[in-house]
Parts: structure tokens; sequence; C-alpha cells
């Protein structure tokens, strides 16, 4: 018996190929105008000062954006004030700013997985996640994988507190 006469007994149909199937057209206007008035959450990724430029931070925020984000990037410096921060959530990377938008003085062992508040140039209470430094992500594949359960969480906090 082949295989498709068994599933069709089943009472399940078998697949076809994409190109069989039809295929819904939508006739969207992809012009600029209208890419530029669609609001996307920003959200503000503050990086440690030496790892701003490395590739993996970088790539941090191309996963960010694959999340249907735009991202806003600061190097963390102690002089940093909420006017700069323009985010639906920030993200801080590393212990410095990960204390400092905490408020706690623990390390990033014990701030990650917590979902702390900050305030921004035009709202309160922007969610604060914290993850780990480039230069510690770097070194440990444990730590890399820890990086995107953060992201996950980060992404998570946002759905729940936009809905």
């Amino acid at each position: 018996m082949n295989k498709a006469l068994l599933l069709k007994e089943m009472g399940i149909s078998s697949w076809k190929p994409k190109t069989v199937l039809e295929s819904p057209t939508f006739n969207l206007p992809q012009t600029e105008s209208v890419m530029k008035n669609q609001e996307f959450p920003i959200w503000t990724l503050i990086f440690e000062e030496g790892d701003l430029l490395t590739t993996l931070s970088k790539n941090v925020q191309i996963v960010v954006q694959n999340f249907g984000v735009k991202t806003q990037v600061i190097p963390f410096q102690a002089s940093i004030n909420s006017s700069q921060i323009q985010g639906d959530l920030v993200f801080c990377l590393g212990q410095t700013s990960g204390q400092y938008f905490s408020g706690e003085t623990n390390t990033i062992e014990d701030l990650r997985g917590i979902l702390f508040e900050t305030s921004g140039e035009h709202r309160d209470e922007i969610p604060v996640i914290v993850s780990y430094s480039m230069q510690q992500i770097y070194h440990s594949a444990i730590k890399k994988k820890q990086l995107w359960d953060d992201l996950i969480f980060a992404r998570n906090v946002y759905l729940d507190t936009m809905s």
C-alpha cells in the first residue's frame, strides 16, 4: 500500500509541493512613505563601552531586529540620563549598566531573569532586562545560550507589557 493511500484512509491529506498550492496575493502598497509611517517598537540596547563595536554586538542587534523591533544603541556612561532612552524596553549588556539601571549592586548572575523598571524620555515604567557583557559572552558558550534566554525573556516581557 502506498503512503498517500494510507494517509487518505486515516483522514490525512498528503502534502503537496508549494508550487501546487495556491498562495494568496496581497497588493499592499510598499511605498517609502508607507514604510516611514509604520510604528515599530524600539528597544534600547546598552553596551559596555568596549563592547559596542564588536561583531558579536552587531549580531545581537540583528537578532533583536529579527524580532521585529528597531534598536537604539547607547554605550554605557555614568552620565547617561533618561532623556537618552527612547525605547520601549531597555536591554543592558554588562555588569555596570545592569547595576546602574536596576539600582542593585548584585552580580550579573543575580540580576538576570529579573524584571526591573526605569523611566524614559516619553514615559515611565520602561522594562529593564540585564544580561552578560559581550566580553563574557565571547568567552563562554553557556553564556551565549543564556544571552539567548535573556533575549527571549525580554521579548516575552515586551509582548506582555504592550498587550
